[in-house]
Order: structure tokens, then sequence, then C-alpha cells
């Protein structure tokens, strides 16, 4: 009887440990809805290795994509304290560098670059729209 206890409990406690579905994370497929939602269309592309916006952030890679010929960069965590170590290094890799204008978000795990090369003093114009599926995401 005890080693039948056991054995369901182990089971309860392995399949509890598999559910994907984690409220304070989000994925990829979430944030692609979220911006099609808004009518932002990504297209998957690759970036060079040694671009400053492709390179590795907190030991991750982004997955890189194009908006309206602009790079479009998500960096996905396994929370949202290695997000903030992700950002702070690349504060760090870039603090020196003189970078093309671009807009982060931050949505829970997830860390958002859009390149678009804009004059800041200009309104960007994916910039509400982004945001707005951001807002999605973080539950605003």
């Amino acid at each position: 009887m005890n080693k039948l206890i056991a054995i369901c409990l182990a089971i309860l406690i392995f399949l509890s440990g598999c559910q994907s579905s984690d409220a304070s994370m989000v994925n990829k497929p979430e944030i692609l809805s979220a911006l099609r939602e808004q009518d932002l269309l990504l297209k998957e592309m690759k970036v060079p290795k040694d671009n400053i916006f492709g390179m590795k952030l907190n030991g991750i890679r982004p997955t890189t994509f194009e908006l309206d010929d602009k790079l479009f960069l998500v960096y996905i965590y396994k929370s949202e304290l290695e997000r903030e170590k992700g950002f702070k290094d690349f504060q760090n890799k870039t603090a020196a560098v003189n970078l093309v204008s671009y807009n982060y978000y931050e949505a829970k795990n997830a860390l958002i670059f859009y390149v678009h090369g804009r004059n800041l003093a200009i309104e960007v114009e994916r910039d509400d729209k982004i945001q707005k599926a951001v807002d999605v995401l973080n539950g605003k």
C-alpha cells in the first residue's frame, strides 16, 4: 500500500512539473500572437553573429525578425531576473558604442528590441502598436 502511494505521489509530482503554462512567463508563440493582434507581421530572418544587435545577452541569443524592413529581436529568458540581467549585459556591451536608434520593451521574461534607426525626436511609427502588444503580454 505504501509503495502504491509513493508511486502515485511520484507521478503527480512529475506531471505537475511538466506543465508548460506559467502566467509569469511568455513564450515566442504568445509574443507573435500579441503582435499579430496589433497588425504587426514579422518575418523571421538570420542576423550575423557579429551584429551588435544579434549578440548573446546573458547567455541567450535572440530570435530575429524583420518588421517593415527593420530589425526586431526577441530574447526569451527563464525569468524576469534573467531578462533584467540580459538588458544590463546589453548596456555594458554597448556603453562605448554609437548605436543606431532603437526602442526596447520588456514583457515579463522577454526582452524585445525594435531597431528602427529613426531620429529620436521623431515618433516611431510602430511604437504604439508594439507597446500595446507588450501591455497585453504583461496583463495590463
